[in-house]
Formats: structure tokens, sequence, C-alpha cells
């Protein structure tokens, strides 16, 4: 007879459902030594099965490593060591280890697509999740199924019972798995990132994450590809959810403070600490700046205090924070492509994000962030905040340190300090001499003293406009009547408070000394 070995973690009742006649033998040693001549038996953590003749070896769900070799001995020690720094209990796993990260061996293959697996159990589950979609195991409070009890029994305690077993020794932090608090603990407490990139400085906390950099770093693959559109992804989990926030529109995680539902759990998160507990738990070390996520605060710190813009563009001088932004300016400033295009006019745009306030601000009128000081509404968060500090709070945190200059966000103070104080204007017209602060700027003098363009059309006569500003300028001051700013030292009223400031200024400040410089484009509604 041959004696065969393997690890086998035994699922829920297994033990006492075993035959009368198997014997379990408990070991004493954690050495021991298989001889080819000897019955074979299997290793259960501590216990050893020893096979009768008539007994079939089929791996149930949950076994990971069914690598069996009857020809050679094998010899099992805790502890065991690769070439590398890696330790594992079993050679099975040193085994996997070895071909995984340094052969490169995937013996399994699957008959219905191009996966490859170590493990002839993963190639297993692949197959029930892709292809038979077989799963076993129903969640009893939802529609949820899975292949692994395990992931049944922790979608039941993250989504339906709370529970979270599992504490960290240095905060409050709990998680469900073991594996969620180690990553924790590596990242927030001892910083460390044991895998390094080959080709680059880059440091992860897990060998996944590692994989997932070099994929989209170095080697540029994404196989996972769309098969509504040429989107193509590193992982299934980022197609899965590209299909559902752009093709099928499904977003099944519901707000349960509001209307809002997202597509992932982790949007559905950041929404709710954001804008119902207005919990920030991650503090910049430099100033006030707190964060719902740990990568905004890693952000903040790079563009606002140490001023790191690893990403580089390949064409000009642009550095940027994020990787997102650089492939943003590439699009906007260089290739010119504007993937996002608009169904109900000829507007494209470089972001989704873009496309989706254009149609609201353009076509449907949908601004669903309301002023709780007045009637005021806006089509995205980030404008409204600005409202209410500029028009309610009057608070302007960001101090010109050349003169008494305020403003209500830093891009504001940054465009002012180029174009009072250094005289920097970055942005050459193709076209003549002119230069502009921003590419804003540049857009509206091109088209005004170039193209001619004029987009924006007045419903109520022949006037035309370059940017809808104006637009809304010339309705208010020749149609409507409409003057919404008022002098708070006589009746004089003003369509736009640029108007109203140097009104303030000549007429009761009595400094006549003002000069006033409307940009490319304005609209006579001075009636004083």
């Amino acid at each position: 007879m041959k004696e065969e070995c393997e690890k086998f973690v035994p699922g829920e009742g297994e033990l006492g459902n075993m035959k009368q006649e198997e014997q379990l033998i408990p070991e004493e040693v954690c050495t021991v030594v298989i001889k080819e001549e000897e019955g074979p038996s299997i290793c259960y953590d501590g216990l050893v099965h020893v096979k009768q003749e008539s007994e079939i070896l089929v791996p149930d769900q949950g076994i990971s490593n069914w690598n069996i070799s009857a020809k050679e001995e094998m010899v099992i020690e805790t502890g065991s060591t690769c070439s590398s720094d890696y330790k594992s209990v079993s050679p099975q796993d040193l085994k996997g280890n070895a071909t995984a990260c340094h052969i490169g061996e995937k013996p399994y293959n699957c008959p219905h697509c191009d996966f490859e697996s170590m493990q002839s159990e993963n190639l297993k589950q692949h197959i029930m999740s892709n292809h038979a979609g077989e799963k076993p195991y129903h969640c009893p409070h939802c529609d949820y199924k899975s292949i692994h009890f395990i992931n049944m029994k922790n979608h039941i305690m993250a989504r339906h019972t709370g529970e979270k077993p599992n504490q960290c020794s240095y905060c409050d932090y709990k998680s469900i798995t073991p594996y969620e608090l180690k990553r924790h603990i590596m990242v927030r407490h001892t910083g460390e990132k044991p895998h390094v990139c080959s080709h680059c400085n880059f440091k992860s906390v897990t060998r996944y994450e590692l994989k997932r950099h070099i994929i989209a770093r170095h080697t540029d693959e994404k196989p996972n590809q769309c098969p509504h559109c040429d989107y193509s992804s590193l992982t299934p989990s980022y197609l899965k959810s590209h299909i559902m926030a752009r093709h099928t529109g499904e977003k099944p995680h519901q707000c349960p403070h509001c209307d809002f539902k997202s597509v992932t759990p982790r949007d559905l998160k950041k929404h709710v600490l954001a804008r119902h507990t207005d919990d920030k738990p991650h503090q910049c070390s430099y100033c006030d700046y707190k964060s719902v996520l740990p990568e905004s605060l890693k952000d903040h710190i790079m563009a606002c205090h140490t001023g790191e813009k690893p990403h580089v563009c390949p064409h000009c001088d642009y550095k940027s924070v994020k990787l997102r932004t650089l492939k943003n300016h590439i699009m906007a400033s260089h290739t010119g492509e504007k993937p996002h295009q608009c169904p109900y006019c000829d507007y494209k745009s470089v972001q989704h994000l873009t496309l989706k306030n254009h149609i609201m601000a353009r076509h449907t009128g949908d601004k669903p962030h309301v002023c709780p000081h007045c009637d005021y509404k806006a089509v995205k968060h980030d404008t409204l905040k600005n409202h209410i500090i500029a028009h309610h709070t009057g608070e302007k945190c960001h101090q010109c340190p050349h003169c008494d200059y305020k403003s209500v966000v830093p891009r504001y103070l940054k465009n002012h300090l180029m174009a009072c104080h250094s005289g920097e204007k970055p942005h050459q017209c193709p076209h003549c001499d002119f230069k502009s602060v921003t590419p804003r700027d540049l857009k509206k003098h091109v088209m005004a003293r170039h193209t001619g363009e004029k987009p924006y059309h007045c419903p109520h006569c022949d006037f035309k406009s370059v940017t809808p500003t104006c637009l809304k300028h010339h309705i208010m001051a020749r149609h409507t009547g409409e003057k919404p700013y008022e002098c708070p030292h006589c009746d004089y009223r003003s369509v736009q408070s640029a108007h109203m400031k140097r009104h303030i200024m000549a007429c009761h400040e009595k400094t006549h000394d003002v000069s006033y410089n409307s940009g490319i484009e304005t609209v006579n509604t001075d009636q004083s």
C-alpha cells in the first residue's frame, strides 16, 4: 500500500459524520515522515484519517490544496521556508507559493475559457462561479448566494447581524475577518508593507495589491473586457461596477437617510459619512482638514503641504497628485479625446461626471442641492458650499500673502496670485499673443476673437454669447429686469456682483481710482 498525506480542514459536522470504522489518531509530533510502502492517510490538522480500501478520495468544498504525490516520500514540517522570505505552515502552502511566485506554473486549465489555476479547487470554484452558475449557499435573510460557506458567513455578519469579532489591539476598529484586521493594523498602525514592486519603489500590504499595481502601472494589461463598450478593467469587480454604473443602471445599495443609491457599499459608506454623520475620521497633521477616506487625506497632504506630484505629463510640464487627474489632463490638453457624448446636444466631455453635471445644468434643470438660507440651488454640492460661504457665512479662509484678498476656494486664490502679483499667464493663444491665467479664459478669448463661435442663444431675441453666464446676465438685464444685488447704502441694484462692488467703491467709499476689467465679453447691464 502507498501512503498519501494531505492537509485538510474539515467542514462543519464532517468529523461527526465519519464512518465508525475510520480511525482518528492524534499526532504527537510536528514532523511526520511517510514512507512509500505504508498505507494511505490524510492529515486533518493534528488528526490522521486512515483511508479504507473502498473509500474514494473526492475533494470537498473548502479544500484549497489537493496535491497528492504517491511516488515520493513527503515530510510535513511546521515553518516550511521558501528561498525568499515566505514562510508557511505546510509544504503544500510552500509549494503553492513557489508555483505562483517563482515558477509561474498553473497546471489546472479551465475547459471553457483561458482561466488557469495553481490548485484544482480554485479551478472548481471558477467553473461553478463563471460557467455553471452554481452557488449552493443561500442567505436566509436575502437573495444573496455564494460558492463558499465562509463567504456566506461573512455576508451575514456584514449585512445582517453586524457582528465583528476581531478587535484591533491599537484602536476601536473591529472587523469580520482576521485578514481584514491584519490589513488594518499594517495600514494604520505598523506601516508594514512587505510586498515590494520589482519595477519601482511601490510597496503594498498585500500581494494582491502589488499584482494590481504591476498590471496597471507596468504591463498595462486589463484582461476584463466590457461586453457593451470598449472599457476594460484590472479586476472582475471593477468591470461589474462599470456595467452597473454605465449600462444597467443598477444601484443595489440604498441610503437609509435619503434617496441616494450606489453601485458599491463603499460608495454608500462614503455618502453616509459625508452627508449624514459628518464623521471625518482622518485628520491632517498639518492643518484642520479632515476627510472621510484615508486616500483623500493623502491627496490633500501631497497637494497642499508636501507639494509632491508623482505623475508627470509626457507632453508638457504638468504634474498631478493623482493618475486619474493626469489622464484627464492629457485627454483635455493634448489628445483632445472626449469620450462622453451628451444625448441632447453636441457637447462632449472628458469625464462622465462633467457630462452628468452638464445635462443637469443645461437640459433637465435638475439642481438637487438647495441653500438653507435662500432660494439658491446648485447642481453640485461643492458649488452650494461655496455659495453659502461667499454669500451667507462670509467665511473666506484662503488669504493672499501679498494683499487683503481672500477667497472661498484655493483655486480662486491661485488665479488671483497669478493675475495680480506674479503676472504668470501660462495659457497661450495659438492665433495671437494673448495669454490667460486660466484655460477657461483662453477658450473664451479664442471663441470671441478668432472663431466667432457663440453657442448660447437668447430665447427672446437674436442675442448670442460665448458663455452661459453672459447669456444669463443679458436675459436678466434686457428681458426679465431681475437685479438680485442690492446696495446697502442706497437704492441702487445690479445684475452682476462686480457692478455692485464697483458702485460701492465709486459712490460710497469715495475711492474713484478704480479699474474694472470685465473680461472678454460683457453685457452693459449697469443702469446707474
